[in-house]
């Protein structure tokens, strides 16, 4: 993490001191609150402020309509367009004048995200990487890079969470032959997963079976390793089907198995791996746990839906415990679900959508881990869960090429697109807060600032953008300020330089 004055320098090289003059026959240097997109990620930097002896109300200074002549029904149509006489910045192309009104800007803070990963390690995960196939497997690949996600110093100051899936059932054999080894303590583990009806097409899900008669009409087929040679591929396989054997090497025979429910019993997932904690603070937690985890076993399918309730019930619980923090999911796997129901995407989707709908809302983030063969499939049906769950398309990461690199790409970008367009209204330290005198202004990427609109509510939101608090002043003190969707969604897509101000004691612009 930056240090203070490292935080503070940087700030001046990238956007300049902002200096007030002829505040009460005073110079003044006022603080200054930056959120700076830098690499997609936004970092606060904040500059001291220097001799101002006036209280710290919002009202400071001369009010805009007399400074200037703005009011609270627009810009002004000054000449200057500058927030001072010595080189602030301008409002840009709203034109307007804040006048020498702003003299003062409240360190700001942008409202805390938290992340769960929810990482898939089913048995696919051993499967090789590279051009080649002669690369690391998908799941060190992955770990590899979930520890350098979590000791980038950008991600410092979010909290992040760990949950693998699938876990096994407490009690549960490690193997089995038969179905009956499976009642372990009068709770029913399912079926000794040996065999599995021949799927009717690549977006079927692989269920478990004892006969062609549980089948529908379809082969009930035993369930096999790719091997090439004496080595296992990581890949699995169906004896004797024509479109589920193995690409490279042949497919043998399980002679053990597991028991299917092991995965789907729901209050197994209750604990998660790692709880969410903010990092750095948590980093050795996560990273010992990561480091710490096996390789994931040649039959263990991939539970979805289970590890979707799972982790949203968790991720909603902590938002309602933690008010005002940004809580998210991602969901990191390698394969369409296998077991546990729900088992469509369809049904995967709407536990997204509920939860992103609902009220704390937690959406879901996706990262795919696919080869070129698996891609157009899978990226389909991933989009489906991210569409839902309120973000958009997944991440697909190339099982070809290097996946750690383009896994924690990954998250970089979920890093950036998770933090909320939110920043806690600055509050006083004396004096009564004047909500009526908070400007917020966005500078773009080329350096050209302009005096963002105020809204009265969430639903005044337009193409325009803009931004609004939380309540309704006029009500009950507000304690949130909200960027508008067009304006949140320029910002993020911005190319690194883009910022945003919080200016105090002038009279708010509304739009």
């Amino acid at each position: 993490m930056q240090s203070f004055g490292s935080v503070e320098k940087e700030a001046k090289e990238l956007s300049g001191s902002l200096w007030i003059s002829s505040f009460r026959g005073k110079s003044i240097m006022a603080k200054r609150f930056s959120v700076l997109l830098l690499a997609g990620v936004l970092t606060v930097a904040v500059s001291s402020a220097c001799g101002s002896s006036k209280d710290n109300s919002f009202d400071e200074g001369a009010d805009a309509s007399t400074s200037s002549g703005s009011n609270s029904n627009g810009p002004s149509t000054g000449s200057s367009g500058s927030l001072g006489s010595s080189g602030g910045p301008s409002n840009g192309t709203d034109g307007g004048d804040l006048g020498t009104c702003a003299a003062q800007t409240e360190s700001a803070k942008q409202l805390p995200l938290d992340i769960l990963v929810m990482l898939d390690s089913s048995g696919s995960m051993m499967a090789t990487t590279g051009a080649d196939g002669k690369g690391p497997t998908k799941w060190a690949s992955v770990k590899t890079a979930l520890n350098a996600f979590l000791t980038d110093p950008s991600s410092a100051g979010i909290g992040v969470g760990l949950q693998i899936f699938p876990i096994v059932h407490p009690g549960a054999p490690a193997t089995c032959t038969s179905n009956a080894q499976c009642n372990v303590g009068g709770v029913s583990l399912g079926r000794c997963f040996l065999k599995a009806c021949s799927p009717a097409n690549s977006n079927d899900p692989v269920v478990s079976c004892d006969s062609d008669a549980d089948c529908g009409g379809r082969k009930c087929r035993t369930t096999g390793a790719c091997m090439l040679g004496p080595l296992s591929t990581g890949s699995s396989c169906l004896v004797g089907d024509p479109d589920y054997g193995c690409l490279i090497g042949s497919c043998a025979a399980n002679t053990v198995g597991y028991c299917e429910g092991d995965s789907c019993v729901a209050s197994d997932y209750a604990n998660v791996a790692v709880n969410i904690g903010a990092l750095p603070g948590n980093e050795a937690a996560l990273t010992s746990k990561i480091n710490s985890l096996p390789d994931p076993k040649p039959n263990m399918m991939t539970p979805t839906g289970t590890a979707m309730q799972s982790g949203l019930a968790y991720s909603k619980q902590y938002a309602t415990d933690h008010p005002g923090h940004a809580v998210v999911m991602v969901l990191a796997t390698d394969g369409l679900p296998t077991v546990c129901t729900p088992l469509d995407i369809p049904g995967i989707a709407n536990l997204a959508s509920m939860s992103a709908s609902g009220s704390p809302s937690v959406k879901t983030f996706v990262i795919g881990v696919f080869s070129d063969d698996e891609k157009a499939t899978a990226t389909t049906n991933l989009n489906a869960i991210a569409t839902s769950g309120g973000t958009g398309s997944a991440f697909m990461v190339s099982t070809g090429a290097n996946v750690t690199a383009q896994f924690q790409q990954a998250l970089e970008k979920i890093r950036g697109q998770a933090l909320p367009c939110q920043y806690e209204v600055p509050k006083p330290e004396a004096g009564t807060a004047d909500y009526d005198k908070v400007n917020v202004q966005y500078t773009s990427d080329n350096g050209t600032a302009s005096v963002l609109g105020n809204k009265k509510a969430a639903g005044d939101c337009d193409a325009a953008g803009g931004w609004y608090y939380d309540v309704d002043p006029a009500s009950a003190a507000p304690s949130k300020i909200i960027l508008c969707p067009s304006t949140c969604d320029t910002m993020k897509n911005s190319t690194g330089t883009a910022k945003v101000d919080i200016l105090l004691g002038c009279k708010t612009i509304v739009k």
